[in-house]
């Protein structure tokens, strides 16, 4: 059902970029094919990571935490589970993104993210694997306390897949007042410019309201005039080198 979801929104998104994008480029623009890979691994990581970590951090949770403590939200109605969870993971994932900022190790993978200078909502699926497991693993901790529902999960992968197509489409798309709740492409699009200093704003998954909160939020308006990272050597048609970039030596000091 996950799969079935992401490609209608794909499907509804595509024909936006095409009849109204904010700015040229073609379709199988550089890097497209890489991406075709990326959405491929990151759909299997996430199967295999649900099917095998998912039970044992869940059962091991059960061991280790009071019993309160487990399924937290469980009972509660669809409504109250899908926010307690919404809330609960973007709360982890603002952090977490920010720290991907931070640390030299975390970038290095994050970076696959930011690496295309062609920003459009196909961009949205190029992680790096080892990011993606690591977030997976995260995501599982308290996704172990809260319990939720497979039905919520489903509402959250179909939350998570329309937020993030919409923040990165080639579209000049405002959503009005609730950017101040929502993450909207006039603020995650900036995340993406090629200028340092906006890349370190704008961390919100789905909601903006961390940022808000806690100072990062930035709505300069507009769209940037680059993307990417600025890095020249980035191998933007190799997947596989894609994936080995992440881990080349780390530069000098005053190199």
């Amino acid at each position: 059902m996950q799969i079935i979801i992401f490609c209608f929104i794909a499907a509804i998104a595509t024909l936006a970029e095409r009849l109204a994008p904010a700015r040229p480029q073609p379709l199988f623009r550089t890097g497209f094919f890489p991406d075709v890979i990326h959405t491929g691994v990151n759909i299997l990581l996430r199967f295999v990571l649900t099917g095998t970590l998912a039970v044992v951090i869940t059962e091991t949770a059960k061991q280790v935490l009071p019993p309160s403590m487990v399924g937290m939200v469980s009972e509660a109605s669809y409504v109250v589970q899908l926010v307690a969870v919404v809330l609960v993971l973007d709360f982890f994932f603002y952090w977490m993104h920010r720290a991907k900022h931070h640390y030299d190790w975390w970038w290095r993978l994050h970076e696959t993210h930011h690496s295309s200078d062609q920003l459009d909502w196909f961009s949205s699926v190029r992680f790096h694997p080892l990011e993606k497991i690591l977030d997976r693993v995260i995501y599982l901790l308290p996704l172990a306390v809260l319990g939720p529902s497979q039905d919520v999960l489903l509402g959250l992968a179909a939350i998570d897949a329309s937020i993030a197509t919409l923040a990165h489409a080639n579209l000049n798309v405002r959503i009005g007042p609730l950017i101040y709740v929502f993450v909207g492409p006039e603020m995650h699009a900036w995340h993406h410019a090629s200028d340092p200093e906006h890349q370190r704003t704008n961390f919100g998954n789905n909601l903006s309201i961390f940022d808000w909160l806690f100072g990062t939020a930035s709505l300069p308006g507009g769209r940037p005039a680059a993307f990417g990272t600025g890095d020249a050597d980035y191998p933007q048609s190799n997947w596989w080198r894609q994936v080995a970039y992440a881990f080349r030596p780390f530069s000098a000091p005053g190199s």
